[in-house]
């Protein structure tokens, strides 16, 4: 699966480096792994009426509160994805969800909200699997995203 990924990321020109590990399934599994990014989370959330999707990229001690998704995109309550709509959306089960998982959204229908903190940051990311994880500048994330036909934005979180 993340042989996908490397080779997007090859054909973009895109300087990364992929570290091997154990598989790791939160954020606090990920902690004794010695690899130089900025740790952050991936979120799946959707609203209430279950028409509108979102990955929320924050960092990975900051609590998302939800009511800021709310105030950027006008939309209605929020709740996190279930395991059930995540494999239907990116087909991945928690614990190596990424912005990388939106090449299996051929709805292209799950907007990206990155906490703006994170505009200029070395960040590191699961490639489709939870014991790799692949660092690289935010700006080429940026241009990963582009290139699948995802929009994005940064937002107060």
């Amino acid at each position: 699966m993340k042989n996908k990924i490397f080779k997007i990321l090859n054909d973009l020109n895109i300087n990364y480096t992929n570290y091997e590990h154990q598989p790791v399934h939160s954020c606090n599994d990920s902690k004794w792994i010695c690899v130089p990014w900025q740790r952050v989370k991936s979120l799946l959330i959707r609203n209430k009426k279950w028409t509108n999707f979102y990955m929320v990229i924050v960092w990975e001690d900051k609590k998302l509160e939800t009511n800021k998704i709310r105030e950027i995109f006008d939309d209605s309550k929020m709740s996190f994805f279930e395991e059930e709509l995540m494999m239907e959306k990116i087909w991945l089960k928690p614990g190596s969800v990424s912005p990388f998982a939106l090449i299996n959204n051929t709805e292209k229908d799950i907007k990206v909200v990155f906490d703006k903190t994170l505009k200029w940051v070395l960040i590191g990311f699961h490639p489709l699997q939870n014991d790799n994880t692949v660092v690289l500048q935010m700006d080429d994330v940026e241009k990963f995203l582009e290139y699948l036909g995802f929009e994005f934005v940064y937002g107060d979180l």
